[in-house]
């Protein structure tokens, strides 16, 4: 008998891709790790950190599902949502880690690549989500069929696109 993997559930490999952008969050809010914080400073923090991790997960669930897993009718909307909004957070710890030096300081490009990058995909989301769910009939919009785990997380952080900014805005300052 053969295993069909549908891809519901959470694989050992989408845990790795998780523990990827748990890697990037941990450069991103690396200056307020340093410092000297206060209880609900951390508390921030906290969030923060797990909302980055989240969304930079994005692109290695994205190659994970799609070039190893090969699983059937993937991506949905949400999977290339997810992906491309992890797209700034990567490259810009990309930058940020490359920087010279061992403790973090401000970095121009860094802080445009983050912030242009984040403007970008953000205003690409909102146009998908505007054309896919508002700007059709109620009857079209609710023929959107039910999908894995993945698609509902990234159309979750694709509607909640502000927060994304926020972050950003957490992280630059």
């Amino acid at each position: 008998m053969e295993r069909i993997d549908t891809g519901d559930g959470l694989s050992v490999l989408d845990g790795g891709a998780l523990v990827m952008g748990s890697a990037i969050a941990s450069v991103h809010i690396l200056w307020a790790m340093r410092g000297d914080l206060s209880g609900a400073s951390w508390f921030m923090m906290g969030v923060t950190f797990t909302w980055v991790a989240i969304t930079a997960a994005g692109p290695f669930i994205f190659l994970g599902r799609r070039f190893v897993r090969r699983l059937p009718n993937y991506p949905k909307i949400g999977d290339r949502l997810w992906a491309l909004l992890g797209i700034p957070w990567l490259a810009s710890a990309v930058l940020q880690s490359a920087a010279p030096g061992s403790e973090p300081r401000p970095n121009p490009l860094f802080a445009m690549t983050l912030s242009i990058g984040l403007a970008i995909v953000c205003l690409i989301a909102l146009a998908v989500v505007w054309s896919t769910w508002v700007m059709v009939s109620p009857a079209q919009a609710a023929r959107m069929e039910a999908a894995p785990w993945t698609n509902r997380v990234g159309l979750i952080l694709s509607i909640a696109w502000p927060i994304q900014c926020g972050m950003a805005m957490v992280v630059l300052s």
